[in-house]
């Protein structure tokens, strides 16, 4: 499996691109890690930047072989973290993020996501 994401975050930080590239049979240690970061999450311990994302591209991926579409993914992957569940600065790093995924289950996916934390106030506004 392959997963290429490409990140954008606000005008005054340079994009930078994160690559999770691994065999079969490592893929376990891939999920497992992401069992570690929910672990985190639940104990009130922020995510840095390299936890965040790899925690979206598990979701991705396990979405993608659930056969998910992804205008599903783009809706619900800012459901799974709040701005006060990562370390300051995530938020803004992370405003656009392009995942390329290659694995052996599905053809290549190209995925767009904007803004996938969104801030306390904005989830205020929607109630």
């Amino acid at each position: 499996m392959k997963i290429i994401i490409h990140v954008k975050g606000e005008d005054d930080n340079k994009p930078f691109t994160k690559v999770f590239d691994y065999e079969k049979s490592n893929e376990f240690i891939f999920f497992e890690s992401m069992d570690i970061m929910k672990n985190k999450i639940s104990r009130n311990l922020k995510l840095n930047i390299n936890e965040t994302l790899a925690l979206f591209a598990g979701f991705i991926v396990v979405t993608l072989n659930e056969k998910k579409s992804i205008n599903y993914i783009q809706k619900n992957i800012s459901q799974l973290l709040l701005s006060h569940q990562v370390l300051i600065g995530v938020p803004e790093l992370l405003k656009k993020l392009t995942f390329l995924v290659t694995t052996d289950f599905f053809t290549d996916k190209e995925i767009i996501i904007e803004s996938p934390i969104p801030s306390e106030s904005f989830l205020r506004n929607l109630h």
